[in-house]
């Protein structure tokens, strides 16, 4: 693997910007300044791995953020990156990166990520490490476009965090800062020589977060951003020789919060007025529980739902001829009565202050067992380098969560429904719609890097070597509710002790392996041209095991004669069994019936058989039952060969010019833990295209830009389905979609002191394919070879705004083309300017930075509608810098987001509400669409203090 960067430097060495890089993740380069002035952008020979090269010559599209850079700007969380970044853009709550459209989209782990990641040339899962500070990391590096040479194949490209390295000298600092909500942090750092050869480097943090950006009304409990987390790091450098050279880190983190990944990060803006008893799209597992809201229809709870649902069943009612006996056509009961934690908490807090939300438990995530050890050995032959990387890391992650969505945002403890006494030992039921959602993710990895590389002058120039990785994960995920007692006997199957809703498991692991080679040839000072192959070989298997427990309304409005058949000629025998039997109406067990179905929303696909016929693709074993709970192998294998070519024309010393090629992939996932009819997916593909044009004009000036095409095959996407009433999630291969777009960097001084930096990138994604098919006698539509015909859970009868059914159904859900939607995640414009300047003083130096940033809209799914839509949004934040003499002590204070604009990570997740009174409700659904939304942090201010102990 081979890395090159390009630093600029100004305001007297207080700024550093990189530009360029090949391949992987690298962490040994060192930089020699050609010039240090303070005045001019400065192109720095870089000497990477016993190679000198000029990095405004290094044909890709990458940014590079350093230490210093980022000191001055206020580059210290993964948001201000993404702001400078082009094309780049990230999720807090899941921790994905996209680039140029291309990302992971699923927590599920099988899913692998398309951006890789590397902390020192070590592959880890995600780039989380990115908001470190300046202290731990030295630089940071977005590559963009397929990575073939070294580490883990990816297809979006490559993301680097590179540790600042051990001193020979003695070095040793501690900073502290102080905020608003309640934050304040110490880090600290010690360097120095304990031996001839042998450096070594201690350093840690303590960062701690108060208040969150969120109040619950409810518990008064803050959440977002309530961040109490600890981190110890050990390096250490040996150089017995000038042959030879051992690298070695090991790092310890935890954090037990209430802000951190998975943590409350946004806001449903949905009302509570819902009208219906069910509602599959309030949480995960609604489909199968009761609508936690539903309560407010009560006579005591929000007069609005009560009036509506009232309204509703009276005119169902009305329109029977009269005398009707039909207890049944009264759509949902009327609660007789709701009890509330707090008492006047009738209406949405988020739908009028999105900091504001209601809930009965918070959310809490845990990270424990955090810990990594990794390292780089190097030995220098005479003609080329043998290095050797690898290291292992792993992490337990604990996320609980008070349900998942709008029925998380409630006041209601508990609800009563009707009830006629007349069976012995019966009562009123009761619904307790305490929800609680329990994420687990257990996780280790090693991974493993050999690389062989030329050193010498020779215009030919080669690198070949092996790659390894292994990985094992457990990631459990449990909707229960712990006061419900009917879900801890279903009726006729096992019991329940936990009180499952829902019980989703797999157990798995992950082998890759590749090989991978690159060579260049340099004709002359102009021309230039390089190739690289790499084989990959990917191997997936594991067990998943699910469970699934029903206690909804179709259940609970089931004629009583169904359970007790000594009704049957009485009265009674047409009431619904939560008016006859209450309390004593049992929970049931679906798992058989809903395993192993497809249900509706992806091509009308047949459903593989799960205990008989053949086996879906990536499924080893037939399902089977144990103590209710189904369960079965999964495994699948594959490989591919990949690679790429370039071609660099060098006109002058200041202008590269290059076009390149590269095929990324990645091997295919799992939707795992479900148990469903078709778990797997196949590989994807991306073709990519790009020309790049670089300049330096003198050293006022440099430029980066690119142009690109992507072409992209069997793009792995998760989209919900409609499965017996229960809202899933299953994989699909989009056949083909598009990425075509342009970037550009700059850094300009126009005069002494002032630097300006610029990035822009435009990218315009899309689905190419479309749905086609026939209709066949029931009104449904069977679909194509190689189309996408796809359901809105959302929206079942592609009625909503923006919807495209294909025309001629007639079936109540209706299957739709998104051919023209952007892919998730991908803006189409992206902007930042920043505006530094330098004051020279006598005790010092004063560095004053102001920035501006630009998002366009982003959708959450495939669909473009506007209940996954994010706005467009825009940043401005300010940073002043005072740097003592002899660089001895630092002072900087910052405002981020000065304007407190409401600003969007992703796009936007869309919800359903079933029955909503107040707003307009299309007469074939019967939802209406909100929106969940995820936030960067509001107005953020505050001071820190550096101070160098020698």
């Amino acid at each position: 693997m081979y890395k090159h960067l390009l630093l600029l430097t100004c305001a007297a060495g207080a700024l550093g910007i990189s530009a360029g890089a090949a391949s992987a993740a690298t962490a040994t380069a060192s930089a020699s300044a050609t010039d240090q002035s303070a005045t001019n952008v400065t192109e720095i020979v870089v000497t990477a791995e016993k190679r000198e090269q000029s990095l405004q010559r290094v044909p890709v599209a990458v940014s590079v953020f350093t230490g210093a850079q980022r000191d001055v700007i206020g580059i210290n969380t993964v948001a201000d990156v993404t702001n400078f970044a082009p094309g780049f853009t990230y999720d807090p709550a899941t921790v994905h990166a996209y680039i140029r459209g291309v990302g992971r989209q699923s927590v599920n782990v099988t899913d692998d990520q398309r951006v890789a990641n590397y902390e020192d040339e070590f592959y880890v899962y995600s780039p989380y490490g990115l908001d470190k500070s300046s202290l731990f990391l030295e630089r940071e590096q977005i590559e963009r476009g397929p990575q073939n040479v070294g580490g883990r194949n990816a297809a979006a490209g490559s993301i680097d965090m590179i540790s600042v390295r051990p001193t020979e000298q003695p070095y040793a600092e501690l900073r502290a800062e102080v905020a608003n909500f309640g934050a304040w942090n110490i880090e600290g750092a010690v360097s120095g020589e304990v031996a001839p050869g042998l450096t070594m480097r201690l350093s840690g943090f303590d960062h701690n977060q108060d208040q969150g950006y969120f109040k619950n009304v409810v518990t008064g409990l803050d959440e977002g951003n309530v961040i109490h987390e600890w981190y110890v790091e050990g390096q250490a450098d040996w150089k017995p020789s000038d042959k030879f050279e051992l690298w070695a880190r090991t790092f310890f983190e935890t954090w037990s919060n209430r802000g951190d990944a998975g943590s409350r990060v946004g806001y449903y803006n949905g009302s509570w007025d819902e009208t219906a008893l069910t509602d599959g799209n309030a949480y995960v597992g609604g489909g199968l529980f009761i609508n936690p809201n539903f309560g407010y229809a009560a006579p005591n709870g929000n007069p609005t739902a009560n009036a509506a649902l009232i309204a509703h069943n009276n005119a169902v009612l009305a329109g029977l001829p009269a005398g009707t006996f039909c207890p049944l056509c009264a759509v949902d009961p009327v609660p007789t009565s709701v009890s509330l934690v707090k008492p006047g908490i009738l209406k949405n807090p988020s739908a009028i202050n999105h900091n504001n939300f209601a809930a009965l438990e918070p959310r809490r995530v845990q990270l424990n067992n955090y810990d990594d050890f990794n390292w780089i050995a190097t030995y220098h032959a005479s003609t080329f380098d043998i290095k050797y990387t690898g290291g292992v890391q792993g992490y337990n992650y604990y996320l609980n969560d008070p349900g998942d969505g709008p029925g998380e945002n409630s006041d209601v403890a508990s609800y009563t429904l009707p009830f006629v006494a007349a069976i012995p030992g019966a009562s009123a039921l009761t619904i307790f719609p305490q929800v609680q959602a329990n994420y687990v993710e257990d996780d280790i990895w090693t991974a493993h890097d050999l690389t062989f590389q030329s050193t010498t002058d020779s215009p030919f120039q080669w690198t070949f070597g092996g790659f390894f990785f292994y990985q094992h994960y457990n990631q459990p995920y449990t909707v229960f509710d712990p006061n419900q007692p009917q879900l801890a006997h279903p009726a006729g199957a096992a019991a329940n002790p936990n009180n499952y809703i829902l019980y989703l498991d797999y157990n798995f692991n992950v082998q890759s392996m590749a090989g991978y080679g690159a060579a260049s040839y340099k004709f002359n000072d102009q021309w230039k041209i390089s190739g690289n192959l790499r084989y990959n070989y990917d191997d997936k298997w594991g067990t998943e095991t699910a469970r699934y427990l029903f206690f909804g309304s179709s259940l609970l409005e089931t004629p009583s004669i169904a359970f007790v058949p000594g009704l049957a000629g009485t009265p009674l025998a047409g009431l619904p069994a939560y008016m006859t039997l209450g309390n004593l109406t049992p929970s049931l067990d679906i798992t058989n019936s809903l395993i192993c179905s497809t249900g509706t929303g992806i091509n009308n696909a047949a459903s593989p058989s799960c205990t008989s016929g053949p086996l879906a693709l990536g499924v080893k074993s037939k399902a089977v039952f144990i103590n209710g709970y189904a369960q079965r192998q999964l495994a699948i294998q594959s490989n591919a060969l990949t690679g790429g070519a370039e071609i660099e024309w060098t006109p002058t010393s200041e202008i590269l010019a290059y076009a390149r090629y590269g095929r990324g992939y990645e091997s295919p996932s799992f939707n795992a833990g479900q148990v469903i009819a078709s778990p797997a997916v196949h590989s994807e593909y991306l073709n990519a295209y790009e020309m790049g044009y670089k300049q330096s004009f003198g050293k006022a000036l440099l430029i980066n830009a690119a142009v690109y095409y992507y072409d992209y095959e069997g793009l792995q996407v998760p989209l919900s389905i409609n499965n017996g009433g229960v809202t899933q999630a299953l994989f699909v291969n989009v056949p083909k979609s598009e990425s075509v777009g342009f970037e550009f960097e700059g850094y300009w001084t126009p005069i002494k002191d002032l630097l300006v930096t610029l990035s822009y990138s435009y990218d315009h994604t899309s689905v190419l394919t479309g749905c086609s098919g026939t209709i066949n006698a029931a009104g449904g539509l069977v679909a194509g070879p190689n189309t996408l015909c796809i359901e809105d859970t959302n929206d079942p009868a592609a009625v909503q705004p923006g919807a495209a059914p294909f025309p001629g159904q007639t079936t109540a859900v209706k299957l739709q083309s998104v051919k023209g939607n952007p892919l998730p995640d991908a803006p189409a414009n992206k902007f930042a300017i920043d505006i530094a300047y330098t004051w020279h003083f006598d005790p010092g130096d004063l560095v004053l930075s102001g920035s501006y940033a630009f998002r366009d809209t982003q959708n959450g799914t495939l669909f473009d509608r506007f209940y996954d839509k994010a706005p467009s949004w825009s940043d401005l934040d300010f940073r002043a810098l005072w740097k003592g003499p002899k660089d001895k002590y630092e002072v900087i204070a910052f405002v981020k987001n000065a304007l407190d604009v409401q600003q969007y990570t992703v796009g936007a997740g869309g919800a359903g509400l079933a029955g909503s009174a107040t707003a307009v409700t299309p007469a074939a659904t019967g939802f209406n669409e909100i929106n969940a939304y995820e936030l960067n942090p509001p107005r953020t201010y505050g001071l820190e203090f550096r101070y160098k102990f020698f």
